[in-house]
């Protein structure tokens, strides 16, 4: 039986039997502010030299000086059945003078770097480095986004993941003698993982990323 199994019909079996936790995802969904916005992109403009930002939540524009800027590449602890890892994100931190009163202000770059611990962080923050200082020249594309998914495909993308997670750690040596251990660890994985992301990936197909001011996608040659 392989990930392609999974039918539509047994995912929808599982989310008509679990009301409580829609209910429970739905909650932590609304409270985060996710219905608003799905995120927001980082600007960085070599004429002006600032970095451009749009809060998600405060829907205002941050503008950072980038020669102030101070680059820390995050570290992110994750514990789940599947094993220890780490999260690095790239954080770029400066203070904005336009706010009253001028405030500092952390950025985190989605650069999470899962497998490759802080080189990725590094990597983008050289790759910045290099754009300000000689332009595009010499430097690599950036990666073309994903192609989109439908709807039904992003919401069972979670309960996919899922799947092929614990095919994976059933397949490692020993795997099977661990199934006792593994299956009740890897569906409460479901529960608190799986189940919420696919409730958040239906709910917010349809909602936009942060939108920055016309004048700045005028600056950045977005308009």
């Amino acid at each position: 039986m392989g990930v392609e199994d999974i039918g539509d019909e047994r995912i929808m079996i599982m989310l008509a039997l679990s009301p409580a936790l829609t209910i429970i995802a739905v909650i932590f969904y609304f409270a985060g502010g996710a219905h608003k916005s799905r995120g927001a992109y980082v600007r960085i403009h070599r004429g002006t030299r600032k970095l451009y930002f749009v809060n998600p939540r405060q829907k205002r524009l941050l503008v950072l000086a980038w020669d102030q800027l101070e680059a820390v590449a995050g570290y992110i602890p994750i514990i789940s059945p599947s094993g220890y890892f780490s999260r690095h994100p790239l954080y770029l931190i400066g203070v904005d003078y336009t706010m009253n009163p001028p405030s500092e202000v952390c950025v985190a770059c989605g650069n999470v770097g899962v497998f490759t611990g802080d080189q990725s962080a590094k990597g983008l923050w050289a790759y910045l480095l290099a754009f300000m200082q000689n332009g595009p020249e010499g430097l690599p594309k950036p990666a073309l986004p994903a192609p989109r998914l439908s709807r039904a495909q992003e919401t069972l993308k979670p309960y996919r993941d899922w799947y092929t997670g614990l095919r994976r750690k059933l397949a490692q040596p020993n795997g099977i003698l661990k199934a006792p251990i593994t299956i009740p660890l890897w569906l409460f994985l479901l529960l608190i993982e799986a189940y919420p992301d696919s409730v958040e990936a239906f709910i917010q197909y349809n909602v936009p990323y942060a939108q920055f001011p016309k004048e700045i996608d005028r600056l950045c040659g977005f308009d």
